[in-house]
């Protein structure tokens, strides 16, 4: 039943292409991630390494379904407020 949100959500559904603007506060974080990463790594033995690739790819790989799970959880609700939104229509007409 949520294929088509599945899709959407997980960006394998073709819609118009948006370039999307990453905002200063999230670039900031971004380059931080980066360098602290970077830092990190050159402390590693080569199993830390590893071991620490292997944890970014589940919390991303976790996050990425949390975000997808929001994105569906919101899309139904703004459905939702919709439908409340037409089963009121009929106070706009005169009787």
């Amino acid at each position: 039943m949520d294929k088509l949100l599945r899709a959407f959500a997980g960006e394998q559904l073709q819609v118009i292409e948006v370039n999307e603007t990453q905002s200063p506060q999230r670039k900031k974080l971004i380059d931080e991630g980066y360098k602290l990463h970077n830092e990190l790594e050159e402390k590693l033995s080569s199993r830390e390494k590893e071991l620490l690739e292997r944890l970014i790819d589940v919390n991303s790989e976790e996050k990425s379904l949390y975000a997808e799970d929001k994105f569906i959880r919101g899309y139904r609700l703004g459905v939702l407020m919709t439908m409340e939104v037409f089963a009121g229509q009929d106070k706009f007409f005169f009787e």
